[in-house]
């Protein structure tokens, strides 16, 4: 039996990669903060309020053998364990000390690439040179980690190393603590065989018309004639059988990150109102926007957030579709999130941050007016001479690619004039 043609979705990135995967990375990352409450009952609370109340989002070991279960309602939890410690959790926190794993792993690698909080991948194409075969180089990846990381954490990480990103993620799953599951290219198919559906990149309805198939392995799947699956699901079809028989490899991609951009606000008193929240967000974005930093780019992502009173942090994000540097634009769609996820309790900072950006928004001001009214005198600056720097520029460039100026202003000659041509005249707009 030959083994399967295996394509990669394109030749830039890793081939190879090494997943580390830490379950409840948000929870165990708030017991190496409180070390007292490792051998007790513990709960992380949601982030937000689900249907009017609290939910249970990542439990303890304790709190699990105590019947507490991800998703249940606050008060179910605690009349299943008295003893539950409900801890708050703290975003900001959470996304430091990612930044700090990822700053670490470009050290040894220059392809990382985040999947969720608590799952990455490294690229590990040509580094059999540096540390040796497959299981050196996830020790030394390991070991990397012990320059910022406790040593209970570390050796909690479940590693796999395997051809793209999908078969080492599903390595990593199956491995345990301290046993790193390594995935040869020719094993890669009969691996997979035996992993369980619900690891295929698919939504829940799909999911579960495949289990009414009674097919509940990627094995099972792959066998799967190509016609029957794309007559069920469409191309999504033909996409997870490839890669249920290992044809298709996600190779690693590098992380391209912009260097945010923050601007923080301490409140002299604990502060629970949302206009006084709003009028901070406002005064923060006009400090934002006029940091040297941004040097005229347009924002993408911007986050809010804060520390709470009596600890913890909350934060709300939003992507915008259009990049925009206008405050109203910015500001409105952090304050339908602080409406919808509100801070639990008041605040003692409040900080924005620009973690994703566009173009230069230097192209919107080309034809700004000078001033309100304007338009009696000179709506565009350019019948008097007057032009805009920015405009200035643009017709620099066009001039060097064109060999002329594309751009006309008009200029009044004979305004008085019967014949309307002899009114106006097209000059052309020279920088």
């Amino acid at each position: 039996m030959t083994a399967p043609t295996r394509k990669d979705d394109d030749h830039r990135g890793s081939r190879t990669s090494l997943c580390l995967w830490l379950p409840t990375f948000e929870l165990r990352l708030e017991l190496v903060r409180s070390p007292e409450l490792d051998a007790t009952s513990v709960a992380l609370l949601t982030p937000e309020e689900i249907s009017g109340g609290r939910n249970v989002w990542q439990i303890s070991e304790r709190a699990a053998e105590a019947g507490v279960r991800p998703g249940m309602p606050v008060s179910r939890a605690i009349s299943l364990c008295p003893s539950l410690t409900l801890l708050e959790p703290d975003p900001e926190h959470y996304d430091i000390a990612t930044e700090s794993i990822l700053e670490t792993l470009a050290g040894v690698s220059p392809i990382v690439q985040p999947e969720e909080p608590g799952r990455i991948h490294v690229g590990m194409d040509g580094m059999e040179r540096l540390y040796g075969p497959p299981r050196d180089q996830v020790n030394q990846v390991l070991h990397t980690l012990l320059q910022i990381l406790p040593r209970p954490l570390v050796a909690a990480i479940r590693a796999g190393w395997g051809p793209g990103t999908f078969g080492a993620r599903l390595a990593a799953e199956t491995a345990r603590p301290g046993r790193p599951v390594l995935v040869q290219e020719e094993e890669l198919g009969s691996f997979l065989a035996t992993c369980p559906i619900v690891s295929l990149p698919l939504p829940s309805e799909s999911l579960e018309r495949l289990h009414r198939m009674e097919i509940s392995t990627l094995g099972a799947l792959a066998r799967i004639p190509k016609h029957d699956l794309l007559r069920q699901f469409g191309p999504q079809g033909l996409e997870v059988r490839a890669l249920a028989r290992g044809e298709r490899i996600h190779r690693v991609r590098p992380l391209h990150r912009s260097r945010p951009i923050r601007v923080s606000l301490d409140f002299p008193a604990p502060v629970g109102d949302r206009e006084t929240l709003h009028r901070g967000l406002d005064r923060l974005l006009e400090r934002g926007l006029k940091h040297p930093d941004r040097k005229d780019r347009a924002i993408r992502g911007i986050r809010m957030g804060g520390h709470l009173d009596r600890g913890g942090s909350w934060m709300v994000e939003a992507t915008l579709r259009i990049p925009s540097a206008r405050r109203k634009e910015l500001a409105y769609p952090l304050r339908s999130r602080v409406h919808l996820t509100p801070p639990p309790r008041a605040l003692v900072t409040l900080f924005v941050e620009f973690f994703d950006f566009g173009p230069p928004s230097i192209q919107t001001l080309l034809f700004e007016r000078r001033e309100e009214g304007a338009r009696a005198r000179d709506e565009m600056g350019t019948s008097s001479g007057e032009v805009s720097r920015a405009l200035q520029e643009a017709v620099r460039e066009l001039k060097l690619k064109l060999g002329y100026s594309p751009l006309y202003r008009v200029v009044e000659v004979d305004p008085w004039s019967r014949i309307p041509e002899r009114r106006h005249a097209l000059l052309a707009l020279e920088p």
